[in-house]
């Protein structure tokens, strides 16, 4: 294979459920990888400066394609291509949540901001362990609401019934607001048409580099776009069912240094 850039997911993939970062195994595969010449990249669900709090100082990407691929940036943290939120489409999510009493929080370029229910986001974040590492330290009271008027969100958060998403998006059909499901009833809440791998697909434009020539790995079905694109497609042991189907290989479980074990043995 003729891999020339390497992509990994966070949450479940680099860093077990649970844990409080990534291996020793998983750090030293990634910094052979980028002393070989082949570019790191991040692309997760989280914010890029929760991405590198659980990260750590041993892991320090090329690119980041944070917030589900919103906010694709260098290095040096130099913007290289990034989809924002509407005024309308905050609206309507502020009005409708708003009206059943929904939490909702936003990801902006510097933190979270809650624009609904501040102090129930600062307990759960505070309270859930190596889960919601890297996020309490960057949660804001947004309850102002003014946040949005410097500039714009990258997506939002929130924990709602099903109903309710299938309410809203009745209701807003014509906005297109994806909610993508992490866990039980927690949804980010993306544009319509973004995602982690259109993200990815600026970042190796920028870069002159093919979907071709590239590895991606993960664990969750919101990475199930980038294993269709990609060359090459390693998921964890412990990966959804459609992710592994997807996949080129399945490795081990993240707590088993999966991500480790297949790039020593696929990609050195």
């Amino acid at each position: 294979m003729n891999i020339r850039a390497a992509v990994f997911d966070v949450d479940g993939t680099l860093v077990p459920h649970g844990a409080a970062g990534p291996s020793e195994g998983t750090v030293a595969a990634l910094r052979a990888l980028q002393e070989k010449g082949i570019p790191v990249v991040i692309a997760s669900g989280r914010a890029r400066y929760t991405a590198q709090s659980v990260l750590g100082e041993g892991i320090r990407p090329d690119y980041f394609a944070a917030a589900n691929g919103c906010d694709v940036t260098d290095a040096e943290n130099r913007p290289i291509w990034n989809s924002r939120m509407t005024q309308a489409e905050m609206e309507a999510l502020i009005g409708f949540f708003e009206e059943r009493h929904i939490p909702l929080e936003f990801l902006f370029s510097d933190a979270y901001y809650a624009y609904i229910s501040y102090e129930l986001f600062r307990q759960e974040y505070e309270g859930g362990g190596t889960k919601t590492k890297g996020i309490a330290e960057h949660l804001r009271d947004g309850e102002s609401r003014t946040r949005h008027l410097q500039d714009m969100p990258f997506a939002a958060c929130t924990a709602m019934a099903k109903q309710d998403v299938k309410d809203f998006q009745s209701r807003f059909a014509t906005l297109g607001l994806r909610f993508v499901c992490f866990q039980p009833d927690k949804y980010d809440i993306l544009r319509a048409n973004v995602d982690k791998s259109i993200g990815i697909t600026h970042l190796l434009e920028h870069l002159g580099i093919l979907w071709a020539d590239t590895a991606v790995f993960g664990d969750g079905d919101n990475d199930a776009e980038m294993f269709r694109r990609a060359g090459f497609s390693v998921a964890m042991g412990d990966g959804t069912p459609e992710i592994r189907a997807l996949a080129s290989v399945v490795s081990a479980p993240a707590a088993q240094d999966g991500v480790a074990r297949a790039v020593q043995t696929y990609l050195l």
